[in-house]
């Protein structure tokens, strides 16, 4: 006779939560999200560090950029060269 009280039991919960509705997330709300920018995520980094850091990986940074932009020139003139243009002006189109 237990098992007959057990069965019933489940049976009256299996079908109490299959008569409830699914529970969904509230749906978000545009003005309570705060927008993520890139000065934003700047600021979070940069308050981890100090100063001194922030300087000297400012500095690697720009080294950095300027090597790429300077190995991007050189590779362009060296590819110019092999085309047999003249000068820098066979790059910009002028000739």
């Amino acid at each position: 006779m237990t098992s007959t009280s057990s069965r019933s039991s489940s049976t009256i919960t299996a079908t109490r939560l299959s008569n409830q509705p699914p529970l969904q997330p509230p749906p978000p709300n545009p003005s309570s999200r705060f927008p993520v920018t890139p000065a934003v995520l700047r600021s979070i980094f940069t308050s981890s560090r100090t100063p001194h850091e922030e300087r000297s990986i400012s500095r690697v940074a720009f080294f950095r950029f300027a090597g790429f932009l300077l190995s991007c020139v050189c590779i362009s003139l060296a590819a110019a060269r092999g085309r047999g243009m003249r000068g820098s002006a066979g790059l910009l189109g002028v000739v």
